[in-house]
């Protein structure tokens, strides 16, 4: 069993993502960034990170997690920037906050754009609704600032063009940055008898045994010299890592992102509910196959057009055209390109003297 980089990334590890880009005159908040606490990091929080800065390429030279309130110190130094960026994840909800506390006097203290980049839908009906009064306000004071706001699936496109919709054409469905190819890597979506590296996830959070099957089915449906069970935020569920190791599988338990990105560039398949994997996959090029968990994985589904897998075999399989699925995803790519260059516009306008 791999268990590497277990202990909670700082802001100075996530400064550090794709380090091989320069510094940008930018801060962003991110949920990869969590407070000490019950709370369990995400690797594919990290995995927006990473694409975001590597689709801008440039590298924030201040990082805030969206778990913590800003203080009087964090809004100077995003002050002495030119943009905050606000990074993926679900944090689209009636009750909407950047931070734990965001509001209008919170924005009137930033002197610079706010920009959401990739957010989504939060994957609950119960507390999507239709966005508060508030809430409304709040992104309607974003978009005075800057002319876009980014969305992952148009789900979470429908949920704020319901509560802006006299602002329809500012809100861009770009998905999520994860889905697009920054990597270099095209491995053409090949099929394989037997593939080098199978990696399968689950969400073990909760209600693992009805996940239990994701990992039992693919170890008796795919063939591969490897085999590795990727927990993306892990739990500390040791009788999942005993019975997948039974079943043939490593066990990759980490707390950084980049173990997970290696893991994927070198990987042939991947099967399960995990959805940072499966567009991480998606972005090189290597067959993904999503099984669904809760709202978001059909959010996805929808809008990129790939199937749920709910057996093996299932008929959707096969039925699954990856062709036009690259297609999808690459018309989707004009619409960030276009949201990125108004992102850099501003990062790398010259300050007046």
């Amino acid at each position: 069993m791999a268990a590497v980089g277990i202990r909670r990334p700082t802001a100075g590890d996530a400064v550090l993502i794709a380090a091989d880009f320069p510094a940008g005159d930018f801060a962003v908040i991110t949920p990869y960034l969590l407070p000490p606490g019950p709370k369990r990091v995400n690797v594919g929080d990290g995995f927006i990170l990473d694409s975001a800065i590597r689709l801008l390429r440039l590298r924030p030279c201040y990082v805030f997690s969206s778990r913590v309130s800003l203080t009087a110190a964090d809004i100077e130094q995003i002050n002495s920037t030119r943009l905050l960026l606000v990074v993926g994840a679900n944090s689209l909800k009636d009750d909407f906050e950047i931070t734990p506390g965001f509001s209008l006097r919170t924005l009137a203290a930033l002197q610079v754009p706010v920009v959401l980049m990739g957010v989504g839908h939060y994957g609950t009906p119960q507390q999507t609704h239709g966005l508060t009064a508030e809430s409304t306000q709040l992104l309607r004071a974003l978009l005075d600032r800057f002319p876009y706001l980014s969305v992952r699936c148009d789900a979470s496109w429908r949920y704020v063009a319901n509560a802006l919709p006299d602002r329809v054409e500012s809100i861009v469905m770009t998905s999520c940055p994860v889905v697009h190819a920054v990597d270099g890597i095209d491995a053409g979506f090949l099929a394989r008898d037997v593939v080098e590296q199978l990696v399968v996830t689950v969400t073990d959070r909760n209600d693992i045994e009805s996940q239990w099957p994701i990992v039992h089915i693919a170890a008796k449906s795919f063939r591969a010299h490897r085999r590795v069970l990727a927990l993306h935020q892990d739990f500390g569920n040791e009788r999942l890592w005993r019975a997948a190791e039974g079943l043939g599988f490593e066990v990759l338990r980490s707390t950084d992102c980049e173990d997970f990105l290696a893991l994927y560039r070198a990987t042939e398949l991947h099967f399960g509910n995990r959805v940072h994997a499966h567009l991480k996959c998606l972005s090189l090029g290597v067959r993904s196959f999503c099984t669904p968990f809760d709202l978001r994985q059909a959010y996805f589904a929808e809008s990129l057009g790939y199937p749920l897998i709910t057996a093996v075999p299932d008929p959707a399989m096969d039925r699954c055209d990856f062709g036009e699925l690259a297609r999808r995803r690459d018309a989707l790519r004009s619409v960030m390109d276009e949201f990125v260059d108004a992102l850099r516009a501003v990062i790398v306008t010259r300050r007046a003297r």
